[in-house]
């Protein structure tokens, strides 16, 4: 299979009626009739696919320019991150814990994409994306472990690069994420688990941000990240890009395209990839096509996020070994019952000004209301999620002003749990976890314990405009 389809077959797969395509001036991007790519599962290409073929030309290419050049793969890289000095136009850009995460790395993709395409000399080249939400693609993909290829690096975690190590199912899981309605919420949640988790599993230069892009699976986790975010859309009930939002929309960002000029762009330009930008994902539902003013409309939901109780935590320190914090139920049960009740409200743990001084290298399972003594299970209504660092909280990171890193766990089902069983008292537990090994769980050395420096419980309300 060539990875590009004409418009025939576009409109085929989609279901669309008409394929009616934007140019704006100076992006170069899609005209009516021409070319759409198809980023494919890297899951079911061999060493010899000529997308993989490609990838490593491109690489090489890449590779062989001087840093300076903006097409080069020093540069590039930079783009997200990096610690040389000094700093060059677009360097360090990369947005963590904003609600730009999700389009600025949209952005970047597309321009990476089509510098790569211009250097291995294949016009219908697209970047694959690595489902590692398939049970069967937890490993790194094989390409990217051989030894003599340019897509490998030692610079990751010995056991993934082995073949030994594999992705645990928690850190892969985006149902979190879905769950909330709110495209806020649903895109800082993403951004932990399970970005942030696959980031930290795979280690070694992708552990940071300053090193991330540096390794070529970079680009092929965040394709499966720019996927998530139709995908997202896709499950409806209201759902909906951020459109009505001036911030959101009117912020530039810088990149350059394949001539190594400067280019631009916001929000707007990349709301809807297949028309804007020109490429969709194999498997992928029909997409869900948003637009921006003056021909936008606003969503049928809104959503407030009120809290309710500070949580009185002093500083929490996680290590290698379990840590918690108790919740007092007795006090809380009246302000939160109701709120449990509607099916319009969901109940939620924050956690913030959460740092560590150097990636931990570790993953934390967060359980809401683990008895004391039981055996900690991911498949039991007290568990509400993962903590990781990535992108913000960590002190080294020093490429990007620091942040501190905040979480946010929908606790309905554990509260529900803990008030059926008459509790009093619910602790928060967190219990660090490594990659699987050989299938079967490791633990992990945490290399920098993380503090948490404030807990809070709030509820989040979905809205219907009126009028």
């Amino acid at each position: 299979m060539r990875p590009h389809i004409s418009r025939a077959n576009f409109v085929g797969m989609t279901g669309a009626a008409t394929l009616t395509v934007l140019v704006q001036p100076g992006h170069g991007l899609r005209a009516l009739g021409a070319t759409v790519y198809v980023r494919r599962d890297v899951g079911g290409m061999s060493a010899a696919d000529p997308a993989i073929l490609a990838y490593r030309t491109a690489v090489r290419q890449m590779r062989a320019l001087p840093p300076s050049d903006p097409r080069s793969w020093t540069y590039q890289a930079a783009i997200h991150g990096t610690f040389a000095t000094p700093a060059r136009p677009s360097w360090n850009t990369c947005e963590h814990g904003t609600y730009f995460f999700w389009s600025w790395h949209r952005m970047y993709l597309y321009w990476f994409e089509r510098i790569c395409r211009s250097m291995c000399g294949d016009d219908c080249w697209a970047l694959p994306y690595w489902n590692w939400s398939s049970p069967a693609q937890r490993q790194l993909p094989a390409t990217f472990r051989e030894t003599s290829s340019e897509l490998y690096t030692p610079n990751r975690d010995p056991a993934m690069n082995s073949g030994a190590g594999s992705l645990p199912a928690t850190d892969v899981d985006y149902s979190g994420a879905f769950a909330f309605g709110d495209f806020t919420t649903a895109d800082s949640v993403i951004q932990g688990t399970p970005h942030g988790d696959v980031h930290v599993d795979v280690g070694g230069w992708m552990g940071s941000v300053p090193t991330a892009a540096q390794d070529p699976i970079f680009y092929l986790h965040h394709c499966n990240i720019d996927r998530l975010w139709n995908l997202w859309l896709a499950q409806g009930g209201g759902r909906s890009d951020p459109t009505s939002d001036a911030a959101w929309r009117s912020k530039t960002f810088t990149f350059f395209n394949e001539s190594g000029d400067p280019v631009t762009m916001t929000g707007c330009d990349v709301l809807r990839a297949a028309f804007q930008l020109g490429y969709l994902y194999e498997g992928e539902p029909a997409q869900v096509n948003q637009y921006c003013p003056p021909t936008f409309h606003l969503p049928p939901t809104y959503y407030l996020t009120e809290t309710l109780v500070h949580l009185p935590i002093p500083p929490v320190t996680l290590g290698s070994k379990p840590s918690s914090f108790a919740v007092n139920l007795r006090d809380l049960r009246a302000r939160l019952a109701p709120a449990l009740a509607s099916p319009h409200e969901t109940l939620l743990l924050q956690l913030g000004d959460v740092e560590a001084s150097s990636q931990p290298g570790a993953v934390w399972d967060v359980y809401f209301g683990l008895s004391k003594g039981a055996q900690p299970d991911p498949k039991s209504p007290f568990f509400v999620g993962t903590l990781s660092l990535f992108g913000t909280g960590i002190r080294s990171d020093r490429a990007h002003k620091f942040m501190p890193a905040s979480f946010t766990f929908a606790i309905g089902k554990a509260l529900k749990a803990s008030f059926a069983a008459r509790e009093t008292q619910a602790s928060v537990t967190f219990v660090p976890h490594g990659i699987l090994i050989d299938g079967r769980p490791s633990r992990p050395t945490v290399r920098s314990t993380v503090r948490i420096g404030e807990a809070s419980i709030a509820v989040q309300t979905g809205r219907r405009r009126t009028g």
